[in-house]
């Protein structure tokens, strides 16, 4: 049995191999963002991290 954890973990990487695939295939592309588009979407602030 996993723990709650590991189950996440393996999601995530599940996720992100598919991620790569659609970016090998083409169907999905990254690239950076333009200076419009940044300036629409300004980063927002980091939450405090739990202590």
């Amino acid at each position: 049995m996993k723990t709650q954890k590991e189950q996440q973990d393996e999601k995530r990487l599940t996720k992100l191999a598919e991620v790569e695939r659609q970016v090998e295939s083409g169907s999905l592309v990254v690239r950076q963002m333009t200076a419009d588009e940044r300036e629409r979407n300004p980063p927002r602030p980091r939450k405090p991290k739990r202590s």
